[in-house]
């Protein structure tokens, strides 16, 4: 029987150098909305005047746009590839933001965790969609769109690990998607 997924929590990302994750992974907290988009292209081969047979030419795009109450000029900086000088944040016409794993989760009614790894990536920059204020509280969020390929001799891309699934253990999946430690989720 299936279960329902009820939110969203726990971002956590890392640079990507060599095919390996540098550094401590680190957290942003005010994840709103993800959005993975995965395009698998399939076609038909034509034979005998009529279809013959289907054949899958593997994931073709990864693609994640997550939306963030709030993304830290520091986080910028390593996240996006944005320059942090005396409190400032500088926008070259030469950014190049940084490849990145990342990871997120969402609790399912039973409490038990899906957990999605995305392993290397780059996201763009966000632009600014702000308005005046209302009666009503609407608060403004950072949305950035990131763009995976595969990582590895492996040629994997995406992880996703259910903590109701019995072999599951969350420290294994972190370390597959990080190499290493990740920051301790509660």
């Amino acid at each position: 029987m299936g279960k329902a997924k009820f939110g969203l929590e726990g971002f956590q990302y890392a640079q990507v150098v060599d095919d390996t994750t540098t550094g401590t992974p680190k957290a942003i907290p005010g994840l709103s909305t993800a959005k993975m988009d995965i395009t698998n292209e399939i076609q038909t081969i034509m034979a005998d005047d009529g279809p013959y047979m289907t054949v899958s030419g593997g994931i073709t795009e990864l693609k994640l746009e997550i939306e963030m109450y709030d993304i830290p000029s520091t986080d910028r900086q390593e996240l996006l590839g944005v320059k942090y000088e005396g409190g400032i944040e500088k926008y070259s016409k030469n950014i190049t933001p940084p490849d990145v794993a990342c990871v997120f989760r969402s609790p399912m009614e039973d409490g038990k965790f899906i957990w999605f790894g995305l392993l290397k990536g780059k996201f763009g920059l966000p632009g600014a969609d702000l308005k005046t204020k209302s009666d009503k509280m609407d608060a403004a969020t950072d949305s950035i769109t990131g763009q995976f390929v595969a990582r590895g001799t492996d040629e994997d891309m995406l992880y996703i690990g259910r903590e109701d699934n019995e072999e599951f253990e969350k420290d294994a999946f972190l370390e597959m998607v990080f190499n290493g430690t990740a920051v301790p989720t509660p």
